[in-house]
């Protein structure tokens, strides 16, 4: 199970470690990155973030967990926390599903928490997904993320992922350049050893006059338990 927040900035997977009982794992993960970049824009004013979560996962495919990072959006909001959860699994033939939610909660701010549905599909290296939202924020648009991502093994330890996503909303002008939809790609090269994750991405979007959604390099250092 990997947490939606990481895909851009880790090329590694949250690894549930310690049963908690027959029927249940539980998990942790703490990551220092240079940037907290979501969707190709930055959360974080392109500085540095400190991230961690705890996921839950049972036999049957239901799953929980809650993650939070510092944010600086230039208001009073200094802490995404957000709330998860769903139901994922394989078929017999080797394609995986995830069913579930998020819940995007601000401190301070509670006028930018909003709810989100989610969709994801995967086989052998290949996903895809969409998220969708009714209300981005309080009084906010309608919107529609679409992704997808394909990643493969260089060696036992380097790892490299290509991922591409589009997000559309029903509100004109809605980004600081007038776009109401853009597009957001990333390349990461991952690295695995003592324990930990390491990854080196690149990561833009093709919004224009917007300084958050400028392209970039982020590096992060991932720990699972």
């Amino acid at each position: 199970m990997l947490h939606k927040k990481l895909l851009p900035a880790s090329i590694a997977a949250v690894v549930l470690l310690g049963a908690a009982s027959a029927q249940a794992e539980i998990g942790a993960n703490v990551t220092l990155a240079t940037d907290y970049t979501f969707r190709g824009i930055s959360q974080t004013g392109e500085r540095g973030a400190i991230q961690g979560g705890f996921d839950w996962a049972g036999e049957t495919g239901l799953y929980a967990g809650i993650w939070g990072s510092n944010i600086n959006f230039g208001g009073d909001a200094s802490t995404e926390m957000d709330y998860y959860g769903g139901f994922a699994g394989e078929t017999g033939g080797g394609l995986g599903y995830d069913i579930g939610f998020i819940y995007y909660d601000y401190e301070n701010e509670p006028e930018f928490d909003y709810l989100e549905f989610a969709l994801g599909l995967s086989y052998a290296d290949f996903s895809v997904g969409v998220n969708y939202s009714d209300e981005f924020g309080d009084g906010g648009p309608t919107y529609i993320y679409y992704s997808a991502g394909y990643s493969m093994s260089l060696s036992e330890q380097f790892s490299v992922g290509f991922n591409i996503g589009y997000t559309d909303t029903d509100q004109d002008d809605f980004w600081e350049d007038g776009a109401d939809t853009y597009m957001d790609y990333g390349i990461t090269l991952g690295y695995s050893a003592y324990e930990l994750d390491f990854a080196l991405a690149f990561i833009g979007t093709d919004l224009d006059d917007v300084d958050a959604a400028d392209d970039r390099v982020v590096f992060s250092i991932s720990k699972s338990f």
